[in-house]
């Protein structure tokens, strides 16, 4: 018999205390016919008759299991709803049972955030066929290869252009489809050194012989972590163009008419850069739209849901920030040229001072001792010479969090080639030195993700820089015993 009914079991079932205390029980709370479901159901696992009433409410938590599992229950106006209950045997001193703790919650609302779970996972399907009929609208051959240049998707201009299926593209190597397969394959490898490649040359070859000059343009792109996936590449049919080329060079006539299509050339360029513009446009507005009903059903709900419904909202809002990613790598491929490198006299003693005061909040109850040496005026660009610093003193920061106090020395040690050769050392972790070279590779990691924290990106970072500043980077360190990366740069010559 019920002998508690507190505020909200009152609230939630819409009886009094005084109608069911010492009057009913639990079971008549419940649906009849999921009662006899659960006996049977208890019967079967255990072996053992269970009557379908308070026995088969209360059976496991009797023999001290843990007992969590959904029931309908029966307002007192009939109207019913999903709860999920709780059971706990209550016991005295003597380890009898003198009662039992029911605990019911009411479970519409989760219910309900799984229909919202099910429209926006149907949302997002929907935008993906959206996404792929762009595609499919494209008047360009589009394929996407992963880092080793295997393809992995086409649309239906590829397959016109090289007479294969879908299937029978994908998997197979992009290379294979031009007729200087090198060539091919360098374009790749140019992509993926460069972030991207732009009217580059190449002759497909279609299985039944024709062959095809294409003007190949192409891009990486990365998931929402910035890791690298993959090259996303257009290929469009420039032959006319090409025979006009060697036709203009016979009269003035046909050299006006190289100029023509130069420009028509430059339009169809800024027709790629509009559709990737417009296909990034386009689906950021039902993204947002997402993120927003997902904010508002966290709002709405907040507290009550369960773990595995919050574990729904957090794979919908991960999903479309991967998706957001995709669109962000999708626009670049839109953006042509890059940046140069403004060489200039920069005075690195004023540089890594500004560093290490923008790492105030990174080193705050910290004991470091910074040890710097007097550091030379080099030539480059400084806002890109103050991220080699950044990334460096950053890592030096993190992985000697463990020391007490923490050594971080930074200085010259002599010259290379002409170049001074600049260092940063920490008293840290360390590392074995057969993984010297592994450290400069994009998202490698020789620490677990909850060890230390970063994307893997910052010494390839340091590395694209300096080599663009015509230097070198190594590194040299043993594990527990600190790590030292050295870089040569231009030393500015004196006025």
């Amino acid at each position: 018999m019920i002998q508690i009914f507190n505020v909200g079991a009152e609230r939630m079932l819409g009886y009094s205390a005084a109608e069911v205390v010492n009057t009913i029980t639990p079971a008549e709370l419940s649906d009849p016919q999921e009662l006899i479901a659960r006996a049977a159901a208890l019967s079967l696992e255990f072996a053992t008759p269970i009557a379908p009433g308070f026995e088969a409410l209360a059976f496991k938590a009797a023999r001290g299991i843990e007992d969590i599992y959904e029931l309908t229950k029966v307002r007192k106006d009939g109207s019913r709803f999903p709860a999920v209950v709780s059971v706990t045997a209550l016991r005295d001193a003597q380890d009898t049972i003198i009662g039992y703790l029911l605990i019911g919650t009411d479970n519409t609302g989760r219910q309900e955030v799984e229909e919202e779970r099910k429209r926006l996972d149907q949302r997002l399907r929907d935008q993906q066929f959206y996404t792929r009929s762009l595609i499919e609208s494209s008047i360009d051959a589009l394929m996407t290869c992963d880092p080793r240049g295997i393809i992995t998707d086409v649309n239906k201009q590829t397959e016109a252009l090289t007479g294969c299926t879908r299937d029978e593209l994908i998997g197979a190597p992009f290379k294979d489809y031009f007729t200087d397969p090198g060539r091919a394959e360098a374009g790749i490898k140019r992509v993926l050194a460069e972030g991207r490649v732009t009217n580059y040359e190449l002759t497909a070859r279609a299985i039944d012989g024709k062959e095809t000059v294409v003007s190949y343009n192409a891009t990486t792109f990365h998931d929402r972590s910035r890791r690298l996936q993959g090259v996303f590449a257009a290929a469009r049919d420039v032959t006319e163009l090409k025979r006009f080329e060697h036709t203009l060079q016979q009269s003035e006539m046909q050299r006006e008419r190289d100029a023509a299509h130069a420009a028509e050339l430059a339009v169809v360029n800024q027709e790629l850069e509009a559709f990737s513009y417009s296909v990034s446009h386009d689906l950021r507005a039902p993204l947002r739209h997402i993120h927003g009903y997902v904010e508002m059903l966290q709002r709405v709900t907040d507290g009550q849901l369960s773990e595995k419904a919050a574990h729904y909202l957090k794979t919908i809002t991960e999903a479309s920030e991967e998706m957001g990613q995709l669109i962000d790598d999708l626009l670049a491929f839109s953006r042509v040229g890059r940046a140069e490198i403004r060489g200039r006299a920069v005075g690195l003693d004023e540089l890594v001072q500004d560093v290490i005061r923008a790492l105030e909040m990174a080193t705050r109850g910290r004991a470091i001792v910074w040890q710097i040496a007097a550091l030379p005026t080099v030539v480059g660009d400084a806002s890109l010479l103050k991220q080699v610093f950044t990334n460096l003193l950053d890592n030096a920061v993190k992985y000697s969090r463990m020391c007490d106090p923490a050594t971080i020395e930074i200085g010259c040690a002599g010259e290379e080639d002409g170049r001074v050769v600049l260092f940063v050392r920490d008293n840290g972790v360390g590392f074995e030195m057969q993984y010297a070279n592994k450290l400069f590779g994009v998202f490698q990691r020789l620490h677990r993700a909850e060890e230390f924290e970063g994307t893997g990106i910052g010494l390839a970072t340091v590395r694209r820089i300096v080599t663009r500043h015509g230097g070198r980077v190594w590194a040299q360190g043993a594990i527990n015993e600190g790590a030292t990366i050295y870089f040569t740069l231009e030393r500015a010559t004196s006025a």
